[in-house]
This record gives C-alpha cells, structure tokens and sequence, in this order.
C-alpha cells in the first residue's frame, strides 16, 4: 500500500474516532492525540488542550495527561498532525497553495501553547476553547444546528476565529499546522526521539528537489526532517526516486 493510501486511511479513522459518540458511546477518558473538541455532541475522546487548561485552573497535577503525551509523542510525535488529527485533515483538504514555510513565524504555535497555560493560569478560564477553530466546526455549528446553541457573541468570535483559519489554509498549505497550533508544538517538543521518524540518506540524494516541491508544510526535508515544523506525513518519502527519504517505524541508527 502507498503510503497515501495509507495516510488516508488513517485520517479516515481519526474522524471516526473523533465522532464514534454517534454510535451511543459515552465519554471516556482517552486523550485524543489530535485537536479535537471534547465539547462536540459526538465526541468520547478529551482533548489534550482542553484538558491541560482544566488543570491547570484546578491546580491539579496532570499525571494521566503527562503520561499520555508523552506515549504519544515518543511514538509518533507529530506524526499524528499529518497521519490522524481530524483538523490536520482539514487542513490537507484545503491546502489549494503550497508555499515556504517562514520559520521565525512557524515558531507562533509554541507562543500559541504557552498562553493557553498562561491564559489558563491568569484567568481561571479556558481562554484557547473559547477561540478553537476546530470547536467552531465540531462544537458551535453541530449546536447551533441542534438548536441547543443559538447566535450570539461566542458563536460569532467562534466563526470569525474559524474564517481566518480557513483563508489562512487556503492562501497557505497546513497553515494552521505550521504557524498556530498548540497541539502540534506540544508533539513537537518530541519530534526527534520519536520511534516514528523521516530518514535522509545523503548520497543517494540526487538533487532533484522533489521532495521539496512534495513537502506540505514547505520545508526541505532534506535539512529540516525530524524538525518541529515536521508532521511525518511521508510525501516528500513517496516522492523520491532515489529512495534517499524513507519514513521508519523504527530507529535504526544514522544512514
């Protein structure tokens, strides 16, 4: 199986995962390892942002949500940004412009992550779930069309935040991905321990600069694999010819 196929294939879970409420099932106390909405109707899974705000106003110490971050990361860090987050998804969907990645801009989703904290801490709120642009669609609208929400300023600063995401996607490939998303600067704080990760082999490397032109989140993978710009997607591996990019599973020692 191409690893498209495969990709897609997992993303298709990820959205089942994300609404297997619809089924009947309850809420459980999975950490979903994605951005997903643990306010959506359909939802069973928590998600990690939600839950790390919650205690941090409680003042709780998150053992349980340490542990599954960490499970996560050392696993397949941000390998899930591009393999199974159901807004990663989305952004793939929209992603009608590819461009270069503005490092010092790329740097905005860990300035993201640390005033959700700070928010969170200082005003004993969960400032981030009040702006998500994955609430927005997996929460505010399903609501609305319920008719358990109505319109009113939350709903309209939801869509307003969702509006920006979406035109940033469309102008920009993974654009929420590369620039605001906490979530994925969370994985990436372990992007070059994981067990899933992208391995380049200088020379069988032909120069031919495919795997930059394939590369979603605008990068030269040949330089900045594993980095924390790196979803692990595997595009730029299935483009090159050579096979001087392969995605592993494993870590078998520098090639």
């Amino acid at each position: 199986m191409k690893l498209t196929h495969g990709r897609r294939l997992s993303q298709v879970a990820g959205i089942v995962l994300g609404l297997f409420g619809a089924t009947g099932i309850g809420m459980t106390h999975i950490v979903f390892p994605g951005l997903h909405c643990y306010a959506c109707p359909w939802a069973i899974t928590v998600c990690p942002i939600g839950l790390v705000q919650n205690l941090v106003i409680y003042g709780t110490v998150p053992l349980f949500w340490l542990g599954s971050i960490l499970a996560y990361g050392l696993f397949a860090a941000r390998g899930f940004c591009g393999w199974f987050c159901p807004f990663g998804t989305l952004n793939d969907l929209m992603s009608f412009r590819r461009a270069r990645i503005r490092n010092a801009f790329s740097l905005g989703k860990f300035v993201v992550l640390l005033g959700t904290l700070v928010g969170a801490w200082a005003l004993a709120d969960t400032v981030f779930c009040q702006l998500c642009p994955a609430a927005s669609i997996e929460a505010s609208l399903p609501y609305l069309v319920l008719g358990v929400a109505r319109v009113n300023g939350p709903f309209l600063i939801h869509m307003a935040t969702l509006a920006i995401a979406l035109a940033g996607m469309a102008l920009v490939a993974r654009f929420w991905c590369r620039y605001l998303c906490p979530m994925g600067a969370l994985l990436a704080l372990f992007n070059r321990v994981s067990l899933l990760h992208l391995e380049w082999t200088p020379s069988a490397c032909t120069g031919c600069d495919a795997c930059v032109t394939a590369c979603p989140m605008g990068l030269d993978p040949r330089k900045e694999h594993d980095g924390h710009n790196c979803i692990k997607c595997g595009a730029c591996a299935e483009t090159c010819l050579p096979d001087s990019l392969r995605l592993r599973l494993l870590r078998r020692g520098k090639p």
